[in-house]
């Protein structure tokens, strides 16, 4: 009989904190935000995705195995996601993570 690992749920509740982020289609951060440990993280994803919505914004494809959906308006076009490290620690590929916090020699 062949043993199968159980699927990760990036949705599930946990004890560590979350983070919502919201990027453009380059990776470029426009909000972040920290989400309490413990906190409901279906909700959080469905209330998004609603809220976007009601922003006149369209659902275009979601996946809740991957904590992420994209919409979009008019041209634009949005990534959302529940991540599980803070965004701004590590850098995204290419340079996009120049766009980030500003320049740190300020």
């Amino acid at each position: 009989m062949v043993r199968r690992r159980t699927a990760f749920n990036p949705l599930s509740i946990v004890s560590a904190p979350r983070w919502y982020v919201v990027r453009t289609m380059h990776g470029s951060i426009i909000e972040s935000r920290q989400l309490v440990a413990g906190a409901n993280l279906t909700h959080v994803f469905i209330t998004a995705m609603l809220a976007w919505m009601d922003g006149e914004w369209t659902i275009s494809e979601f996946s809740s195995a991957s904590a992420t959906f994209f919409c979009s308006r008019n041209v634009e076009r949005r990534m959302i996601s529940i991540e599980t490290t803070d965004p701004y620690e590590l850098p995204m590929p290419g340079a996009s993570h120049l766009a980030g916090r500003g320049n740190p020699y300020d």
